[in-house]
């Protein structure tokens, strides 16, 4: 799903810290006594400093906006929702194995109808599985990764999501603070004391692309957004003793459908196609009704009524865009994405 683009997204938000956080460097202190044993990551980017300009790797944010899907969909997901995709999958390929909500990074890639689902991980599954030979390796490829997968990516799949760096704006505070590494065994010093730099205050805003995502898909992502905006998980170093809590206000979500267009109260493809409402919002399955994506298995139900007070306009070129401001109603949009995210779950 990456030859086309049928529908894509950009999420601006702004992230400050809610205490201290530390993303560190891969190289820090060294032989220099006046500096940290651990410093926060820099970049030379629009930055008068010697030492650099701090900022929020998007790959940070990356891993643990999906580390939380992750922990969302093995929570979730059950042997009974498994079979019943496994039986709708092998409608379209008799060899097709079971594949979980999310991957286990460490699994051989095997699966197997006794619902060892613990076992696989979608990149080695593909690998060992050899497309090659397969008539569609593009669409076998997609539908034999996990959900998450689908989302992000594998060493098979290129993700759908892409994180970018969040630079600060204004002025930082810059905490350092001190401490020892604990022997589990005798209760003693193991390392240290050391000391490492955290920043306290400042404003990062950042922007997140999506595309080509179902409404389920959406859904996940924001629930995950959610989590790290409402503090349920953190960024960085040392999340467990205190470290990596954030705020997250999402400033705006502009949706782009490129092949469409409005026609009276529907939203339809150029070709005319019938796709949602005009009053609803349309996912990836609701714009690849055609034959030829049928081998993909999108849900053929991926539409959802708008949130009040939204509503499509047809781009100046071509296409037709949902622009959504301020928090709430960002937030609006991933509570519509729900049903579809629960039809997922088999709910």
């Amino acid at each position: 799903m990456h030859k086309a683009i049928f529908l894509e997204g950009t999420l601006r938000l702004t992230i400050q810290p809610e205490g201290p956080i530390l993303i560190k460097a891969g190289e820090s202190g060294g032989a220099d006594p006046t500096l940290p044993d651990m410093e926060f990551v820099r970049t030379r980017r629009g930055s008068s400093d010697a030492k650099g300009l701090i900022y929020l790797p998007g790959s940070s944010l990356k891993g643990a906006v999906r580390a939380q899907a992750e922990r969302i969909c093995r929570s979730l997901d059950s042997a009974e929702r498994q079979r019943n995709h496994l039986r709708r999958r092998r409608e379209l390929d008799p060899s097709e194995p079971l594949v979980p909500l999310a991957d286990n990074p460490l699994g051989t890639g095997k699966s197997y109808d006794g619902l060892d689902d613990m076992n696989y991980s979608s990149g080695r599954a593909i690998e060992a599985m050899e497309l090659r030979s397969h008539s569609t390796p593009t669409i076998a490829t997609y539908r034999r990764s996990s959900f998450v997968s689908q989302i992000f990516g594998h060493t098979s799949l290129a993700g759908r999501v892409r994180f970018a760096d969040a630079y600060p704006v204004g002025e930082l505070k810059l905490e350092e603070r001190n401490g020892v590494a604990i022997d589990r065994i005798y209760g003693s010093v193991a390392v240290g004391p050391f000391n490492y730099e955290t920043v306290v205050e400042g404003t990062f805003p950042t922007q997140i692309g999506f595309k080509n995502l179902t409404l389920a898909q959406i859904g996940l992502l924001g629930l995950a957004l959610r989590d790290l905006a409402d503090g349920r998980i953190g960024i960085g170093f040392a999340k467990s003793r205190g470290l990596g809590r954030v705020r997250v206000n999402f400033d705006h979500l502009e949706i782009y459908y490129p092949t469409c267009r409005l026609n009276d109260h529907d939203l339809t493809l150029l070709s005319g196609a019938r796709v949602a409402g005009s009053n609803e919002l349309a996912g990836l399955g609701a714009l690849c009704q055609d034959m030829a994506y049928k081998g993909y298995a999108f849900p053929t139900e991926d539409s959802a009524p708008l949130p009040v007070g939204l509503a499509y306009v047809e781009d100046d070129l071509l296409g037709v865009r949902l622009n959504v401001s301020g928090d709430d109603q960002v937030r609006a949009i991933w509570r519509a994405c729900m049903p579809a995210w629960k039809r997922e779950l088999g709910l």
